[in-house]
């Protein structure tokens, strides 16, 4: 296993209450599977926040910030990633096989730290 990057990424929960309160970004940045599994908990904004982190880390691995769109990084269950578009072209240039994952979040604070390995 190479290691071809290290991101991490912390979100404070509430600040994530723009994207339910204004539904056009909610869209824009989570796909709609990632909606649907934070609807089903009580308050699917600890949810949101963790995966929004896990999309920020990715991005800073693959080092393109400018012009990478975050819902092109799918969070699925269990830590598993899915790229599209311009996000997985990027990740296939950089000789990215895989991203491991791991999330955590308590009621203020959703933490990701994420590997890129090749």
């Amino acid at each position: 296993m190479d290691i071809k990057g290290i991101g991490t990424d912390i979100v404070k929960v509430k600040r994530l209450k723009k994207f339910i309160d204004r539904e056009t970004l909610l869209h824009r940045t989570f796909t709609d599977n990632e909606i649907n599994y934070a609807l089903k908990h009580q308050d699917p904004l600890p949810s949101l926040a963790a995966r929004f982190a896990v999309k920020e880390a990715i991005i800073k691995i693959l080092k393109k910030v400018t012009i990478l769109e975050a819902k092109n990084i799918e969070v699925l269950e269990k830590g598993q990633v899915r790229l599209s578009g311009e996000a997985l072209k990027v990740m296939e240039i950089q000789g990215i096989r895989e991203f491991k994952v791991s999330i955590s979040h308590e009621k203020k604070y959703a933490l990701a730290f994420v590997i890129g390995v090749g």
